[in-house]
């Protein structure tokens, strides 16, 4: 919505004055950039709101997407879908994720996803992308066997706003307004999905090139799982700091990195008395998925 004389005479003066920043109410944009006669792909912005956190048996109860043309070089053009559907989970829908969310079970009561519909969709893309893809996409695979045979990028582990954008924390609606300079109805799933739209459209760094395109050369680059088999208890920390993460049932610490930095990553294993960990080739589709765990 373009601002009316009196509120841009408003803006104005508050942004003149250095005390003052004014956020603008997200209107989400249906066109990015016109077309042009370069082939373009398609990319679906995902999210969901679940039950629960535990990704093995939490339920959907609301799902939100859009499919968006894109080029290489991410930009975005066209948004040729957007949905979102409600849908009624086997379980209850707990105080602390009406809270979050708004949603009661009276909201979802009736209601289903048509998964027909949505895999017809889906089958087009190339990619998703989540703000939360180590969330939403093992979430929704349990659903749909259409989400397994797709890349995923994450826009929290794919993109260093703090390097690129100067900004430290990776929530959502901060980067929307610490970047985007507006806001929006969190917490419900297309709403979320048109605000990280917007955000992956805004230029950031330098170069001002869209954030998009920095998912995308991290999409590019070919990854392993890295477990540390056999590091001394006293290197835990380290590790942790390092990005490592704890598997629980196979009693390693482990995590996913790029190629490019995987000879670096093992000179440091050997350095700190790791010399035989476990490197696994991963598929680009297992990003993000359990089978990258």
């Amino acid at each position: 919505m373009t601002p009316t004389a009196e509120d841009q005479a408003c803006i104005d003066q508050l942004h003149q004055s250095g005390n003052y920043q004014v956020l603008s109410k997200l209107q989400p944009a249906t066109e990015f950039n016109s077309a042009t006669a370069e082939k373009n792909h398609k990319v679906c912005i995902i999210d969901t709101e679940t039950t629960g956190l535990d990704t093995d048996v939490c339920e959907i109860i609301e799902l939100g997407y859009q499919i968006i043309e894109f080029d290489s070089n991410g930009h975005f053009y066209k948004v040729l879908s957007a949905q979102n559907y409600l849908n009624e989970p086997k379980g209850e829908i707990s105080a602390e994720v009406t809270e979050v969310t708004g949603l009661t079970i009276d909201d979802v009561k009736g209601h289903t996803i048509p998964w027909d519909e949505v895999a017809a969709e889906i089958s087009q893309v190339q990619l998703c992308v989540a703000h939360n893809a180590s969330f939403d996409r093992p979430v929704v695979e349990r659903y749909h066997d259409v989400f397994i045979d797709k890349i995923w990028g994450c826009s929290v582990a794919q993109i260093d706003w703090l390097k690129q954008a100067h900004v430290g924390s990776r929530s959502q609606e901060f980067l929307c307004w610490k970047v985007g300079q507006f806001f929006y109805g969190a917490h419900r799933a297309l709403d979320d999905v048109q605000a990280l739209t917007q955000l992956l459209s805004c230029e950031i760094s330098d170069n001002k090139v869209p954030a998009f395109s920095f998912l995308l050369t991290a999409v590019r680059q070919s990854k392993s799982l890295i477990k540390a088999t056999g590091a001394p208890f006293d290197v835990k920390d380290a590790l942790r700091s390092r990005g490592y993460r704890w598997n629980v049932s196979e009693r390693v610490w482990q995590r996913v990195l790029d190629d490019s930095k995987l000879q670096d990553e093992l000179a440091w294993l050997i350095e700190h008395n790791t010399p035989n960990p476990n490197v696994i080739k991963l598929k680009a589709t297992d990003s993000f998925s359990i089978r990258a765990r």
